[in-house]
């Protein structure tokens, strides 16, 4: 976590996540929201996964970036894939257009939101900022100190 892009990533999840918190409550209390969980079971199994995806990408592990990426994609992808297809067709207009395009949207968020941390979780070590301090002295052979056999090696102190 050395860059403010790597905070803000966590950040945002941690916020999608209590957003998918809050939409759960609501579905499971029985109160209207503009936002309806796909499936109520693995929602809460998804919520948990994501709980300890955002522990293994605040420590920058990659694994926790992919688990998140491949989760998120296979939940609200095959969602966003559906609606999507439902609005294109238009066979069968949405049960309720404000709360059908509202889960295409914060589908497509999750997934854009999960693609997000996997390419700032691999693209890790890319990102390292040089240090132009000492850059040009450990770079630079013609100011390595040259060492005559005639020297002492010892190094005394006076203490």
């Amino acid at each position: 976590m050395k860059s403010l892009a790597d905070w803000l990533v966590v950040i945002f999840m941690f916020m999608f996540w209590a957003f998918r918190v809050v939409v759960e409550y609501m579905y499971s209390t029985g109160r209207t929201f503009f936002v309806t969980p796909i499936n109520e079971t693995t929602e809460i199994i998804l919520l948990f996964v994501t709980l300890f995806c955002i522990f293994l990408v605040i420590k920058r592990e990659h694994i926790g970036g992919i688990i998140y990426f491949i989760s998120y994609a296979l939940y609200f992808g095959t969602d966003l894939y559906k609606n999507v297809k439902v609005v294109l067709d238009n066979n069968e207009p949405l049960s309720s257009i404000s709360a059908g395009y509202s889960n295409i949207f914060f589908s497509a968020v999750a997934i854009v939101l999960s693609l997000i941390v996997m390419i700032d979780l691999l693209s890790d070590h890319l990102k390292r900022p040089d240090d132009k301090k000492t850059e040009w002295f450990y770079n630079n052979k013609d100011l390595d100190r040259k060492v005559d056999e005639r020297d002492d090696k010892n190094h005394y102190r006076l203490s």
